[in-house]
């Protein structure tokens, strides 16, 4: 079964949302904030098989956590999904965490 890490800050709305689109594909979820240090001793502690970031609640803390993930030596081949990302900030969103793929909430 896969493990997934899901970075997403508690007060977004539409945190249960993404809980269950994760939980509903069988993979075993782990959750905690974009924050740094945070996230990343939580990464390194458990090694994921994937990560899913929104983006739909300060979006540059997500673009930020995608970035030293995609960049870090031990974390480089963990596949970065980001999710909830805005219309307007697809763009930079892509320039900034380049390796890591933008997905729609629904393509999760």
């Amino acid at each position: 079964m896969a493990v997934v890490l899901l970075l997403q800050f508690d007060t977004d709305e539409n945190c249960a949302e993404r809980r269950v689109l994760i939980e509903d594909s069988g993979a075993t979820l782990l959750e905690d904030e974009p924050r740094w240090p945070t996230f990343f001793q939580k990464l390194r502690a458990t090694r994921p098989d994937a990560i899913v970031i929104s983006c739909g609640k300060l979006p540059v803390h997500g673009r930020e956590a995608a970035r030293y993930i995609n960049d870090g030596f031990n974390t480089r081949d963990i596949p970065v999904i980001l999710t909830d990302v805005a219309t307007g900030d697809v763009a930079k969103t892509k320039t900034s965490a380049p390796k890591s793929i933008v997905v729609e909430r629904g393509g999760l």
